[in-house]
């Protein structure tokens, strides 16, 4: 039998509507469980490299027999010693420099596979670089070195790359310095207007060679928050070589490299009281059972019982 509140509604259409209104809206109002982020496969995958430069008995292999995944969202670290291959292995997997041998994946694209005219549009579009010699136009103001970015690789109109420009110009303390070019800035200016340069896009990909080299830690500490927000609020896929061990608290995974190959991270079981290591060496702090991408890397010789 039908309630007298359903043959009431059944009569009068407006009341149900009414009252449906208000369900919908306690329903709007109701807190929502949050949203489960689904760890995505890799978007940019490696197997294989290899590049070697020279030949005959001159010849050295920067990157031997490197295969890494790396995916959306997640902000990755490249360490180890000088001439170790990391930059090189930056270029390999940002598609400016051809690998011997192996294979680069990028969004399901084989990149190497790919024309020149190919691999132009797929970095003008979809990467952003920071380059350890700033590679700033002469010619060009800091605010313009972020305009022609904006307006050449997402055809962007004027003022809407102006307001862009400045706005990332403003985040990086940079605002009184838009009109000046590379000539009129020290360094560490330089270094943050092709960090500006890199983060004024909305890339797929972004790669960084030493990004925080030229600055102190107050200005390390503002772009590398920047480049971690470029992560997560926009799902980008950052790439970072450096020396600054003060960057690994705010990476994802952390990878080692030495003499032209990565490293296997180590597990390092909770319970045990050991010397890590002995020389001034990278060493992994694992959790139990998790073998790959380490949180905590340490320097310098340290007894632990995590």
């Amino acid at each position: 039998m039908p309630s007298r509140l359903t043959r009431f509604l059944t009569a009068f259409p407006r009341f149900g509507h009414w009252f449906g209104r208000s369900s919908a809206r306690k329903a709007a109002t109701r807190p929502q469980p949050p949203t489960v982020r689904r760890s995505p496969g890799p978007i940019l995958s490696a197997s294989g490299l290899l590049r070697a430069f020279g030949s005959g008995e001159a010849r050295t292999v920067a990157v031997q027999d490197v295969s890494l995944d790396l995916r959306q969202g997640e902000l990755n670290l490249l360490m180890g010693p000088s001439g170790s291959g990391k930059s090189t292995l930056l270029a390999v997997l940002s598609a400016l420099l051809r690998p011997d041998a192996g294979m680069v994946q990028a969004s399901g694209h084989d990149i190497w596979r790919m024309s020149e005219g190919e691999l132009e549009r797929f970095r003008l579009r979809h990467c952003s670089y920071i380059f350890q010699g700033y590679n700033l136009f002469p010619a060009l103001t800091a605010r313009q070195q972020l305009e022609v970015v904006l307006k050449w690789g997402e055809g962007v109109g004027s003022a809407e790359a102006r307001r862009r420009a400045d706005h990332v110009l403003g985040q990086l303390g940079l605002s009184k310095k838009a009109t000046l070019r590379p000539a009129q800035l020290s360094g560490g200016e330089k270094q943050r207007v092709a960090i500006a340069r890199a983060l004024v896009k909305n890339p797929t990909f972004i790669f960084a060679d030493e990004p925080t080299s030229a600055l102190d830690w107050e200005n390390g500490h503002q772009v590398i928050e920047m480049i971690r927000e470029c992560a997560r609020e926009r799902n980008a896929t950052v790439l970072v070589v450096t020396h600054d061990h003060r960057l690994m608290p705010y990476a994802d995974r952390v990878f080692e490299m030495a003499d032209g190959r990565l490293q296997e991270d180590a597990e390092v079981r909770v319970g045990e009281t050991r010397c890590l290591h002995k020389e001034p060496t990278l060493v992994d702090l694992t959790p139990v059972g998790t073998v790959a991408s380490a949180r905590l890397r340490l320097r310098e010789p340290v007894y632990s019982n995590h």
